[in-house]
């Protein structure tokens, strides 16, 4: 286990069961969808993660061509959309905010992001939402939105309602 440290949080990390099980993703969630809001992420998603992102993902073991699921919320001003995703990592968070916040009916929760640049936010949480790991606890997802522009073929009209 290796300790990793970044902002206000400290994580403790299976960087080589995180790495291995990265290794054998061979395509990614959004990859395998056949939507336009799919097709448009990774289209572009050599550009939706800050250097400062990318420099978290190698130090936790992440691949972020592999990420687990995509989202699109809304449209939002001058030609950008708000999307969503995550990833997971083998560890916990020693310390830091958790981005899930349960609603007051306690079925249910909202994400609380941390604001990284004016179009990027990212959370951590204990969760396991369609991971790619054999074993299922032990895992801490990686929450993340961004604005981004739409860039596939015009053909295929924006977000899918």
């Amino acid at each position: 286990m290796k300790v990793i440290k970044y902002r206000n949080w400290e994580f403790e990390v299976n960087l080589e069961l995180t790495k291995r099980t990265y290794a054998n993703i061979l395509v990614s969630g959004a990859e395998t969808c056949a939507c336009s809001d799919c097709k448009n992420y990774v289209a572009y998603r050599d550009k939706v993660f800050p250097e400062e992102i990318l420099n978290l993902f190698t130090a936790l073991g992440i691949d972020y061509r592999k990420e687990v699921e995509i989202t699109v919320w809304e449209a939002r001003p001058r030609g950008l959309y708000h999307i969503g995703g995550w990833f997971h990592f083998s560890g916990k968070i020693l310390s830091g905010k958790n981005c899930r916040i349960p609603n007051d009916v306690g079925d249910g929760y909202t994400l609380e992001l941390t604001n990284i640049y004016d179009n990027f936010s990212i959370g951590f949480t204990e969760g396991n939402d369609l991971t790619y790991f054999n074993e299922k606890v032990g895992l801490i997802q990686i929450e993340f939105a961004a604005d981004i522009p739409w860039i596939v073929n015009s053909s295929l009209e924006g977000p899918q309602k």
